[in-house]
């Protein structure tokens, strides 16, 4: 049995994963992330033991929104300041007395996928988040027991010269026209409000298109496996950037696209995995 952690802005998920015989979730628990590091490790600890009692735990993985360096320290988590180079690996491993995994939460879920969801089988895929924000990451395949794997920030690149102003500085963004928030303010009322037939998911569609395109010339795969609140919950607009993508598309034929098929369980199918694999980067 395993350990996972899914921490996001607001929210801890903790689950026992049994992988042995057919992957699933035992148990799982939800409860809410406090900003304050101390109060917070302690809260992960009782929920961990909570989740755990009664059986063996193997080992404790974790994912985070923020960048993991060299020496497992969460280094930039923008939602959870105070989380930054604070000894969570060592902590967990103290306590617990098991080896413990941290990772950045795009890796998590990708490899979820790879293992146990959309993407088994593959060799190569690219796992396009489509939620509050936009970001992905290239996944390989070495051989049964390595995995190569980067992040990347495609929702920052400058799609349109003095677009929309973006969270990141920059104009233009895909994220400033395709993010959950910048959604809502285009247009102009509750997301639960808006229908699928709107007019206005157009554009939506128009620039999501070419953030795909863009994506695919930097990362030629034939799969690309999406997740994320906004296309989730909206599965016509996957089928809707299609026909735009073949008509542009001229360098590499269009991928496979596809839904996350563990959906927002795919992190914590991917932190237990991590136990089962060797990741590089």
């Amino acid at each position: 049995m395993y350990i996972s952690i899914d921490v996001g802005g607001t929210n801890m998920r903790v689950a026992l994963m049994d992988l042995d015989g057919g992957e699933r979730i035992v148990k799982l628990e939800s409860h809410p992330v406090p900003q304050d590091y101390e109060v917070g490790i302690q809260e992960m600890i009782n929920v961990i033991s909570d989740v755990a009692a009664g059986q063996e735990i193997q080992g404790i993985g974790a994912c985070f929104p923020g960048i993991i360096d060299e020496n497992d320290m969460v280094t930039t988590a923008n939602n959870l300041p105070q989380w930054s180079q604070k000894p969570i690996k060592q902590t967990l491993q103290d306590r617990f007395n098991v080896p413990v995994k941290l990772v950045h939460d795009v890796q998590g879920a990708a490899i979820g996928e790879a293992l146990y969801g959309a993407a088994r089988g593959h060799d190569r895929f690219v796992y396009f988040i489509w939620g509050t924000g936009v970001g992905g990451g290239d996944i390989k395949r070495i051989d049964s027991q390595r995995y190569f794997m980067f992040s990347f920030e495609n929702g920052h690149h400058i799609m349109e010269w003095g677009g929309k102003l973006c969270s990141c500085g920059q104009r233009g963004c895909p994220e400033a026209y395709l993010g959950g928030a910048n959604l809502q303010a285009y247009f102009g009322r509750d997301m639960r409000d808006v229908s699928d037939d709107d007019p206005g998911w157009d554009l939506v569609v128009e620039k999501a298109a070419q953030t795909i395109l863009n994506t695919l010339i930097f990362h030629p795969v034939n799969l690309f496996v999406f997740s994320g609140g906004v296309i989730t919950k909206r599965p016509f607009l996957l089928e809707r950037v299609k026909p735009i993508m073949r008509e542009r598309l001229q360098l590499f034929p269009l991928p496979e696209m596809v839904l996350a098929e563990k959906g927002e369980q795919s992190p914590l199918y991917g932190c237990a995995g991590l136990f089962t694999i060797d990741l590089i980067g």
